[in-house]
């Protein structure tokens, strides 16, 4: 349906920094941004604002999310919430195969991200493969609504790091401390899985709220 696909369309401008944190654009720019009717871009802003990731303003426009330190401590204290109430349940029932495969997608990463020359699409690619140890963290619950909710706090965090200069070196520690959750999960160690995202979830914190 054209107004999902608008949606879609924009949060990916919002994630990938084609709009920015506190941008005033109109209906029409981000309709035509995207290349949906106006009526599915209405739709899809509705819905978008009720997420926070933007504001509407009667004959001023839409403004989208700014980025506060308030509003990323927030938002990284209700993932670690969630993520922390997901790590056991992940690493006591989640398919093996599905753990190593994760495990193998991100070790190629690091080793990509480590020797290669580091462009745009690279820490993109890397960028996504990070979200998908959190995403399949939280889809191991099979929990609907706290799916939902993960993802529209996970696309304000994501907002709020486009400020943020992609750092390869930041990177690969992040990648290197997934695998260690990741390795703890393969082994159904439980306590060695839930220790180790908290660390990582701790560093991740303390490196967005210093912005580095």
């Amino acid at each position: 349906m054209l107004r999902v696909e608008a949606y879609e369309k924009f949060k990916k401008c919002l994630l990938t920094g084609a709009l920015k944190p506190g941008q005033f654009v109109t209906q029409r720019e981000l309709a035509s941004l995207v290349g949906v009717p106006l009526g599915s871009a209405r739709e899809a802003i509705q819905r978008l604002e009720q997420e926070s990731l933007l504001r509407v303003f009667p004959q001023r426009g839409i403004q989208i999310a700014d980025v506060t330190v308030s509003g990323q401590r927030d938002a990284l204290d209700y993932r670690q919430i969630l993520e922390m109430h997901a790590i056991r349940h992940y690493a006591q029932h989640a398919d093996i195969k599905d753990i190593e495969a994760l495990a193998q997608a991100t070790s190629a990463a690091l080793e990509r991200i480590s020797v290669g020359a580091v462009d745009a699409a690279l820490m993109e690619e890397t960028v996504e493969t990070d979200w998908r140890m959190h995403d399949e963290i939280i889809d191991s619950l099979g929990n609907e609504i706290v799916g939902i909710n993960y993802r529209v706090n996970a696309a304000r965090i994501r907002l709020m790091r486009v400020t943020q200069c992609q750092v390869p070196a930041r990177s690969v520690e992040a990648l290197k401390e997934h695998l260690a959750v990741l390795q703890a999960a393969i082994a159904r160690d439980v306590e060695a899985a839930v220790a180790a995202l908290a660390l990582h979830l701790q560093v991740s914190r303390k490196r967005a709220i210093e912005g580095r």
